[in-house]
């Protein structure tokens, strides 16, 4: 298992509604838990003991809106730049619901919070992507069918 597959596992953990994600693929096994805010990975490959959390380099925790980086550039709020929307977690981004579908907004549109603008899809789960900010679409900065990280700015407002 490769580790950008390590952390889509994480990233999946940290926005579904359970706390502990185990996965077998080809003699490694990959055991996620959380308690809280808190993350740990176990992994096991073979018949070894697993990896104690305080030596392995475990991967980053996923970040939320909330603890990303500068106001203004993913959490919605105002910045030099106006807000920006931003991905929740880690996928392949979708601007319609469907394919050959219209767009769920497009440059110009006003949007209300909590407004659906946007799917990211990540192992056939798909996520609505929601306005955090009301004000119109200034920009869209990633193309339909992107690869995305979590908060990777999405939209920007005016």
């Amino acid at each position: 298992m490769d580790l950008a597959y390590v952390r889509r596992l994480i990233d999946l953990l940290a926005h579904a509604p359970v706390t502990e994600l185990e996965v077998e693929e080809g003699g490694c096994r990959i055991r996620i838990t959380r308690a809280g805010a808190q993350a740990a990975a176990t992994t096991t490959v073979g018949t070894s003991d697993p990896i104690p959390a305080d030596t392995a380099s475990a991967p980053d925790v996923p970040r939320t809106a909330a603890t990303d980086g500068p106001a203004g550039t993913t959490d919605g709020t105002s910045g030099e730049d106006g807000a920006v929307i931003t991905a929740p977690s880690y996928g392949v981004l979708h601007l319609s619901p469907s394919p050959g579908a219209a767009p769920y907004v497009t440059v110009g549109q006003d949007v209300q919070v909590g407004q659906e603008v946007a799917l990211v899809e990540a192992m056939k789960v798909f996520g609505a992507v929601r306005a955090t900010v009301a004000g119109r679409i200034a920009a869209v900065l990633v193309d339909d069918g992107a690869e995305v990280e979590a908060g990777t700015p999405l939209f920007r407002l005016a």
